[in-house]
């Protein structure tokens, strides 16, 4: 199936020359196929516009095979593959050259189709011959071989199939620099000069530091394992900001012996940023600007996995439908926002603040278990709602607090279980007050 859809797409891409058809097997955000060596294509109308160019200046179809085809399902709506494509083409002076080059594509089933969201095309680094970066290979009718200026000029063809950034550094510690395009070097922002002098031509350099641990053992494990890998982390680039990449490289031997790895890196910032979007949109209330319940419930049990002990105090607004029926519900979204703001003025960054539906909320101390401390929170809480709600007086506003203690076992619910007693007998015993049930054991 995704065999046939990658033909279908190479029929009208490489043979037919069809721009609209070519395009219509690719998603709308496609990552970077048929870009310059110094350009990449985000989305599929920047792809339309190189490729257009790339057509007027090259008109003439190309033959191709496919061969050493595998295709791998992630899940029901998404296929890798890995193929070798052959391309042939005829040269002005009629000589006859062979391309060979190795080929991994993403496709997604999107709107009720398949499309490819990803390509890849690069060389195998042992099939290249002295300092031929293509593989190239003759035909017997040839006279000679390929001057300089029609070896770039090749080399600027291959290069328009690769999307992204080429980089690579030597397996030794640091990944001391081998190799880089321009390509990369934009994606820096740096110029190779200032490369050097910025980085001392070190890749550690440009890693984010809290991605460096995680990058350098998923290189090595994945080589030691396969020879290839693959990881996800941001560079940082000349002006502090920080890009996300997908590096894709595989092991080399340097000339002189030397342990190296060479790569492929996607600029995958837009993908990330949707997706962090999409996670915030799940997971978060839309009104208060915390956690929802659903975004709660994932945080508290990661903490709970983890047998770390902690902290949950369970809040329910007191006469919050009076203060919707005699205000209106424009003020009451702004007393939501308000004891949200409470919440996370007495917190720290580590914990874990949500709303969970009407007028409850959640806050979970993680590693906090300290009596003095949690009632001294809880108490703070009360007080500050108390005063800034007095303006709505006709509510008479408060908060109730049921608090349980976590000591390394239990669920999440039966934590919210406790939590909710305490909570209900705060409420039975006058309510603008705060309870502490036993510590779950």
């Amino acid at each position: 199936m995704i065999r046939d859809l990658l033909a279908q797409f190479f029929d009208a891409y490489l043979v037919k020359r069809d721009l609209e058809k070519a395009l219509s097997f690719l998603s709308d955000g496609v990552v970077s196929l048929g870009t310059g060596a110094q350009e990449l294509a985000l989305d599929k109308k920047e792809l339309r516009e190189l490729m257009i160019r790339e057509f007027e200046s090259l008109p003439g179809g190309f033959h191709y095979e496919i061969s050493d085809y595998h295709e791998h399902q992630y899940k029901e709506d998404l296929y890798t593959v890995y193929c070798s494509v052959t391309t042939f083409m005829t040269d002005s002076n009629g000589v006859k050259l062979l391309f060979q080059t190795r080929l991994t594509a993403t496709a997604a089933y999107i709107n009720a189709r398949w499309q490819f969201i990803n390509m890849h095309m690069s060389a195998p680094a042992d099939q290249q011959e002295e300092e031929e970066f293509f593989p190239i290979k003759y035909s017997r009718q040839a006279v000679g071989k390929l001057d300089v200026a029609a070896s770039r000029k090749l080399v600027e063809l291959m290069l328009s199939m690769l999307p992204g950034g080429i980089m690579g550094g030597y397996l030794e510690k640091g990944f001391p620099l081998y190799i880089i395009n321009d390509t990369m070097l934009d994606y820096l922002g740096y110029t190779y000069d200032e490369l050097v002098e910025e980085t001392g031509e070190y890749m550690q350099n440009i890693i984010a530091p809290e991605d460096w641990d995680r990058v350098e053992r998923v290189i090595y494990e994945s080589i030691q394992k396969t020879g290839e890998y693959d990881v996800q982390y941001r560079i940082i680039r000349k002006d502090g900001t920080k890009l996300w990449v997908d590096d894709r490289g595989h092991e080399i031997i340097t000339e002189d012996g030397r342990k190296a790895m060479i790569s492929v890196m996607l600029n995958i910032n837009e993908d990330v940023k949707l997706q962090e979007q999409l996670k915030k949109e799940v997971m978060e209330d839309s009104l208060t600007g915390i956690l929802n319940r659903k975004g709660a419930i994932c945080c508290i049990e990661e903490i709970l996995k983890q047998r770390q002990p902690g902290t949950m105090l369970l809040l329910d607004i007191d006469n919050f439908k009076q203060l919707n029926d005699t205000y209106g519900h424009q003020n009451g979204d702004e007393v939501l926002v308000l004891l949200a703001d409470i919440m996370k003025h007495h917190s720290r960054e580590e914990d874990i603040v949500a709303r969970i539906g009407g007028d409850e909320f959640i806050l979970f101390f993680s590693g906090c278990t300290s009596e003095h401390v949690i009632k001294d929170r809880a108490e703070h809480i009360c007080c500050e709602f108390r005063d800034q709600g007095k303006k709505y007086d006709k509510a008479d506003l408060s908060v109730s607090i049921g608090i349980a203690v976590y000591q390394g076992s239990g669920s999440f619910d039966s934590l919210f279980k406790k939590a909710d007693e305490t909570l209900y007998h705060v409420k039975r015993s006058g309510k603008n007050s705060f309870g502490l049930g036993d510590a779950l054991t």
